[in-house]
């Protein structure tokens, strides 16, 4: 069993650390869908997952880090995940120098919203650029390009923002994934009031990260 963890560390435990937690045994090799997927090992939350046999799939609308991504992953997708399906949309990949040098983007999004800009301070020398990348609802890659899925085991919301109108486009009834770890930087009570329309309960929060469990999550896995 590969026992190392990558993902965010906040109150001293990885994120991936504390999603393991709910599929302790070793045996068992889910699907784990990681929507912002970033960067592809360090502060990753899935890769700890497919080092021991998980079928991930990393969704990234920044294309810059895509090639990264592809050379160290198995499943990469290219896409702005939102509620709708566009031929392109225009991406802004936010750097803050001041905040992480060195790193791809401190926050990137469809639309970077004026709250987002508060919470993490943005600067005169903040850089931001635009790419031009397709959009696609999670429902639609599923169904064109996922047939054979099954179900959903774990899933990573990391979209600055954009994580309402991603669950807006995945049908939480057909495949309702099992845990949810959303990173809710700005606190919006629509997530939990959204999620708990499928059955879903808020089973444990860390500073930003609320981590959700559906009424079809068992813990015997």
């Amino acid at each position: 069993m590969y026992t190392l963890f990558h993902g965010e560390s906040i109150g001293g435990k990885h994120v991936d650390e504390i999603l393991r937690e709910y599929f302790p045994d070793p045996e068992y090799k889910g699907v784990f869908f990681d929507v912002g997927s970033y960067e592809p090992i360090t502060i990753n939350n899935s890769y700890h997952f497919e080092k021991n046999g998980w079928e991930c799939y990393c969704f990234e609308a920044n294309t810059s880090l895509i090639p990264l991504l592809k050379e160290n992953r198995k499943n990469v997708f290219n896409y702005a995940i939102s509620n709708t399906n566009k031929d392109a949309v225009t991406f802004n990949v936010v750097t803050l120098n001041h905040v992480s040098p060195g790193w791809a983007a401190s926050y990137s999004a469809i639309t970077v919203s004026d709250t987002y800009k508060q919470i993490f301070g943005f600067h005169p020398e903040a850089i931001v650029t635009q790419v031009t990348v397709p959009q696609r609802t999670l429902d639609t890659i599923i169904e064109t390009e996922i047939s054979d899925l099954k179900k959903i085991d774990l899933m990573s919301l990391d979209i600055e923002g954009g994580e309402l109108d991603c669950l807006y486009g995945l049908n939480l009834n057909k495949f309702p994934p099992s845990v949810i770890v959303i990173e809710n930087v700005a606190g919006d009570p629509e997530i939990n009031s959204y999620l708990s329309r499928f059955g879903y309960t808020l089973d444990r929060q860390t500073d930003y990260n609320q981590y959700y469990v559906s009424n079809t999550y068992s813990h015997n896995i």
